[in-house]
């Protein structure tokens, strides 16, 4: 930004000024001449009350004047290094400009997948992991730091807390070390599997009595296996594609308030496969309730979502609605 835009007028520069504050003042003022910091400082002196009107037309009218742009450009390492120069003076914005090129110590954990690399430094000296999280993320750092065994956790964590000064060439050293030791490990990590997923979509197959006997006998040995897999099986996306007259014996049984929290975050299609279920009274309702809500947590977005899902899993049981799986029982 740069005051040029309102050059024209020095009480609008000046109000413009003012309205950003002192830090982002400066830096504009830092791209102008001595003789018109000068001028443009006596004028904010002398500048008195001003509006709110005043100050909502004059940043509009500085907005307009850069072109108001929606979308920047990606700047990029150049834009960065020539900022720093431009920012720092020739030699010390190259000496910055040099450290942009370096990666981070211990950066490579950043991307890894915490349970993998949570178990591969598992093994390694409480020093060496507590100096590595000390130069991650807060919350990369948390995520392998709660997945070490506990024994091992609490002593990395007191490592952590006893850190000093650290010499550069000490944890140059530590990290060469721990990268040959760990970095194959995790490169050598097989994809994630997502088990109640492909049980599900085996019992899809099954034909719908055998996958309720299947997820009985599993609820016996390992109930949360079960659940997960029966929640995968039938999903809240399910429940919102159902056929017009399950769909309506399915709304009559479910909370107006539940349901509006249940598709606050869903796309648009899966909000209008319900509401074109409903009588005009009952969808202006819900609309409003959606709009009403604010601030909700995934958590209580996801609560809601598995409320209606259960609904639907408890009339089937009852007899009042059949639960289409998709093609199902089509190879079954």
């Amino acid at each position: 930004m740069t005051t040029p835009v309102l050059m024209g007028n020095r009480r609008k520069a000046a109000v413009a000024l003012v309205a950003l504050g002192p830090d982002r003042a400066a830096a504009v003022l830092r791209g102008l001449e001595e003789s018109e910091v000068k001028a443009l400082a006596t004028e904010v002196m002398n500048l008195g009350p001003v509006t709110p009107d005043e100050v909502r037309s004059t940043m509009a009218e500085l907005a307009r004047g850069l072109g108001n742009p929606t979308v920047l450009p990606a700047p990029g390492k150049r834009f960065a290094k020539d900022l720093l120069v431009r920012a720092l003076g020739p030699e010390r914005g190259e000496l910055a400009c040099a450290e942009l090129d370096v990666p981070p110590p211990f950066g490579w954990l950043e991307g890894a997948d915490p349970d993998a690399a949570a178990k591969a430094l598992a093994s390694e000296p409480a020093g060496a992991v507590a100096l590595a999280l000390a130069h991650l993320t807060p919350k990369t750092a948390a995520k392998l730091l709660v997945r070490l065994p506990e024994g091992d956790r609490a002593r990395v964590a007191g490592r952590i807390a006893g850190l000093g000064s650290v010499h550069p060439d000490t944890v140059a050293h530590v990290e060469a070390g721990l990268r040959a030791r760990v970095q194959d490990v995790l490169r050598s990590q097989v994809r994630k599997v997502e088990g109640p997923a492909l049980l599900a979509g085996v019992l899809a197959k099954a034909g719908r009595d055998a996958s309720r006997e299947l997820l009985q006998v599993l609820a016996e040995s390992d109930p949360a296996l079960a659940e997960a897999t029966s929640n995968a099986l039938f999903t809240f996306e399910d429940a919102c594609g159902l056929d017009a007259k399950s769909m309506q014996v399915l709304l009559r049984s479910v909370d107006g308030k539940e349901l509006a929290v249940a598709l606050s975050t869903a796309d648009e299609g899966t909000k209008n496969n319900v509401l074109v279920n409903m009588s005009e009274r009952a969808r202006e309702t819900l609309v409003d309730e959606m709009d009403l809500l604010r601030g909700l947590k995934a958590s209580e977005v996801n609560d809601a979502r598995n409320a209606v899902v259960a609904t639907a899993r408890r009339l089937e049981e009852e007899g009042q609605l059949v639960l289409s799986r998709g093609d199902d029982e089509d190879d079954a």
